[in-house]
């Protein structure tokens, strides 16, 4: 299919470089686990998996069932999301450009051979061997730097700086294993020390979630999730604004803008090469 282009992940980052490609007249398709747990749901196509469609900046993207189905969509201009972890739908569709934006600072599969041009972000991606072109995710002066040789900076996994501010935005992480309660919804306001989350363990232990400092939730994990301890389950921002959670934040709109620029430069070069 023309146009194709295919997103290995649905979370904040990948819906922000599915936007933005879709507005640039592209096919998008974006392949999810079966049980999400993005925690910047607001900002997530990954949420269709769950909800059915989600909308994201006015841009909406709904879950298919199957290939067949998502060829359908997508022949009408919809962005759509496909429970397909393992990208073994890829074959079958032979997009044009194939992007992996899972994040999970290793590659979990993704090969030069599976599109025209692979594109793969931050760690765990070596550019010319694993994708053909591989984006620096990590805040500082190369964020969004396109490289096409090498490795991309690895994570020093220390929050990061917000703004311009000495504060920290905190990634709040599960205390204990168990179902999660939420107390409070995205948006809202915590002070340091509230509690807005319990976890329910499967001895009928309770352990509660505090906030680490005042700010806004800017993200938590579904309701009722299963999670073990150690995994992330909330965000919270000390500078946001109630809107700022619906909309995307500067890093996804500087990366979204590198992979769209990657993706023009390749472009550009194959209608060169096309017209030799």
């Amino acid at each position: 299919m023309k146009r194709l282009i295919v997103i290995r992940g649905g979370g904040e980052i990948a819906t922000g470089i599915a936007i933005y490609l879709y507005r640039a007249g592209f096919r998008i398709m974006v392949l999810e686990q079966e049980a999400p747990t993005s925690i910047r749901r607001e900002m997530s196509f990954a949420d269709a998996v769950y909800d059915g469609e989600k909308t994201v900046e006015r841009v909406n993207c709904r879950r298919v069932e199957s290939v067949k189905e998502a060829k359908e969509c997508l022949k009408r201009n919809e962005v759509v999301i496909y429970v397909d972890p393992a990208a073994s739908c890829v074959r079958e569709l032979e997009p044009e450009i194939l992007v992996d934006a899972i994040l999970a600072e290793e590659n979990l599969g993704t090969e030069r051979s599976m599109a025209g041009h692979t594109i793969g972000l931050g760690p765990g991606f070596c550019a010319g061997r694993d994708v053909d072109a591989v984006i620096e995710t990590m805040r500082g002066y190369n964020l969004g730097r396109i490289v096409y040789e090498g490795f991309t900076r690895k994570n020093p996994d220390a929050p990061s700086h917000v703004g311009n501010s000495n504060t920290l935005e905190h990634i709040v992480h599960a205390p204990a294993g168990g179902s999660v309660e939420l107390l409070r919804q995205i948006s809202f306001a915590v002070k340091e020390g509230e509690v807005f989350a319990k976890i329910h363990q499967e001895d009928g232990n309770v352990v509660d979630v505090a906030s680490p400092i005042n700010g806004i939730l800017r993200g938590s994990i579904r309701n009722d999730s299963a999670v073990e301890k150690g995994q992330k389950i909330a965000d919270i921002n000390p500078n946001l604004s109630h809107s700022q959670c619906f909309r995307l934040s500067d890093k996804v709109r500087c990366i979204a803008g590198s992979v769209l620029e990657t993706v023009m430069i390749w472009r550009s070069a194959e209608k060169k090469r096309f017209f030799r």
